[in-house]
């Protein structure tokens, strides 16, 4: 293998005669300062390959912040100020620049073309380092690969090139999806939970959405959201993702089975199945087979490495699709689960709070690159336990404050069962978890930016780990189901 000095001959790229039609540009635009605008939106000073280039723009970038025009005599008053015109190369190279031929109308394209090679600039000496630093492996290669990726997305969020979106463009999106929800005649506008009473506050989970489900330990969370993941992905056909950093696939199955085939789990742990239970677990198998739900259980992992394991999943998933597919769905993975979000690790060293911030973002950011929604689990601090009524709310988020920031939606399970015990508060020796087989379950919708907040009550049985719509039966008879008899 050669090493990194074998390529040092190569030319970097660069494109100097693009960098002087940008100045030329400039130069000779009858109102310089909006070129310079139009060229500011794309380069900075640093993104100039030639030295001289650099200091020439930034002394103009000083006449415009100074309402000062743009012509040879400024330039060279402005470049004497600095102590740069014999730096730059004098009045000869101003010179040369004014000879340019290149006009405002195509500043834009000279823009681009500078911007373009500095970014593969940036990309050779992230590469550069990175391979430096294998070779003397005096790091683990795992913070060599953190610091790669890092530095890696950092220069893909900075290449985007966007403009303003003008209002009447945003408008017709508007109208467009305006027109599906009044021809579909549905409060669910994105993916159905499988359970009404919540898609009727949520309208369904939409792309680009940070959705936050939080609960204390052993309430329930887990086996609320493989029963969104596999309703998900049977009634909408979409690939569905699901990251756990504290159970292991072969476990998630166990419970995903039990879900669909309404099998008790202890059963699947056992192997004490019933005649019932084969034939169950028959058709459950095969219909979780024909599902795309994809698992990783992978314990430690990185915000990056989900990142990374999610696009090249994208990649993967449109390169089987037809064309007429890729243009129709160019992001195709439906919904993205993470269990839970206090476990996965952050390149942030300095405090568990920042470190929470930077996942949270993380997170976001990957639910609107990949236009689908995240639906992160996070644990409660204990403060819930010292209140009279415990259903959580917002501030009993674990380093709550950028997380309720960044969430489009944040919800609460509760279960007045997982505290009752025999009319005391005190959780004592006895687990109330394991007095009813079918207890209702309050989904509390704490914040909701696209809809109402508001509270949808499940059933929720737990043998099976299986969440149902609530029957009128118990929902009109409080006191039916204490036995799991009412409302199935």
């Amino acid at each position: 293998m050669n090493n990194p000095g074998s390529y040092e001959y190569r030319q970097v790229p660069q494109d100097v005669d693009a960098e002087r039609a940008v100045l030329g540009a400039i130069f000779f635009d009858v109102k310089s300062d909006n070129a310079m605008v139009e060229a500011n939106a794309i380069i900075e000073s640093d993104d100039f390959y030639r030295q001289a280039n650099q200091t020439i723009f930034k002394a103009m970038q000083q006449l415009i912040d100074e309402q000062r025009p743009i012509d040879m005599l400024t330039l060279q008053d402005k470049l004497n100020s600095m102590q740069q015109l014999d730096n730059v190369g004098g009045m000869a190279y101003l010179a040369e620049i004014s000879e340019s031929s290149a006009s405002s109308a195509n500043l834009k394209h000279y823009a681009n073309i500078v911007r373009e090679k500095a970014i593969l600039r940036r990309m050779i000496d992230t590469l550069t380092r990175s391979m430096s630093l294998a070779y003397d492996a005096s790091e683990p290669s795992e913070d060599i690969l953190d610091a790669l990726n890092r530095n890696l997305d950092g220069l893909a969020e900075n290449r985007g090139d966007d403009d303003f979106q003008k209002i009447k463009d945003v408008l017709q999106e508007f109208q467009a999806n305006l027109d599906n929800a009044v021809e579909n005649d549905n409060d669910v506008v994105g993916l159905a939970t499988g359970y009404p009473e919540l898609d009727k506050l949520t309208h369904g989970f939409r792309e680009d959405q940070m959705v936050v489900l939080g609960a204390r330990p052993a309430v329930g969370k887990t086996a609320f959201v493989l029963n969104i993941a596999k309703n998900v992905a049977k009634s909408e056909q979409v690939p569905v993702v699901v990251f756990s950093l504290e159970m292991g696939a072969v476990d998630l199955v166990t419970r995903l089975v039990a879900a669909e085939g309404a099998i008790d789990s202890n059963h699947l742990t056992t192997g004490k199945m019933t005649q019932e239970d084969w034939q169950s677990l028959t058709l459950a198998m095969q219909s979780l087979a024909n599902m795309q739900i994809y698992l990783d259980d992978t314990p430690g992992i990185k915000i990056n490495q989900i990142s990374a394991k999610l696009r090249k999943l994208e990649k993967d998933i449109v390169n089987d699709m037809t064309s007429d597919q890729r243009i129709n769905n160019p992001h195709p993975i439906g919904m993205v689960i993470i269990d839970y979000l206090g476990l996965i690790e952050s390149n942030n060293k300095e405090s568990r709070q920042q470190a929470v911030s930077e996942v949270s973002r993380s997170i976001k950011k990957l639910a609107k690159e990949l236009h689908t929604p995240i639906l992160a689990l996070a644990q409660l601090s204990r403060g819930v336990e010292q209140r009279t009524d415990k259903r959580p709310v917002l501030s009993d988020l674990r380093e709550s404050g950028s997380i309720e920031q960044d969430a489009d939606i944040v919800a609460f399970l509760y279960r007045d069962d997982y505290y009752r015990n025999d009319g005391g508060e005190d959780e004592g020796s006895n687990d109330p978890r394991d007095e009813e087989e079918a207890v209702p379950i309050e989904i509390i919708l704490e914040k909701n930016r696209a809809g109402a907040r508001g509270t949808a009550t499940l059933m929720f049985n737990k043998p099976t780990f299986k969440f149902s719509p609530m029957a009128p039966l118990f929902r009109d008879d409080p006191n039916a189901g204490s036995n799991g008899s009412a409302g199935w």
